[in-house]
C-alpha cells in the first residue's frame, strides 16, 4: 500500500485507465512505476518480522554497550 504522502506526490495527470477485456488497467510511465515499486519494497521490508527483530536487537546491543556498529562511529 502506498502511503498518503506518496499518493499525493504522484502526478495524476500522467495516469490513464484502460480496459483490457473487462478488467481496468492503469498505465503509468516506467520511471514512475519504478519509484512506486521501490516504495512498496521498502514497506515490505519494514513489515518483515525478521527485519524488525534485527533492528530491535541492534538497538538493544547499542543501548547496553555490547556492540558498536561502524555507522555509529565518527
Amino acid at each position: 500500500m502506498i502511503g498518503l504522502a506518496m499518493a499525493k506526490s504522484l502526478p495524476l495527470r500522467s495516469l490513464e485507465t484502460v480496459r483490457i477485456g473487462r478488467e481496468p488497467v492503469v498505465v503509468v510511465p516506467l520511471k514512475l512505476w519504478q519509484e512506486i515499486e521501490e516504495c512498496l519494497e521498502t514497506q515490505e521490508a519494514l513489515r518483515a518480522k525478521r527485519f524488525l527483530r534485527r533492528i530491535q536487537k541492534a538497538r538493544k546491543d547499542i543501548a547496553t554497550g555490547k556492540a558498536i556498529y561502524p555507522f555509529a562511529e565518527k
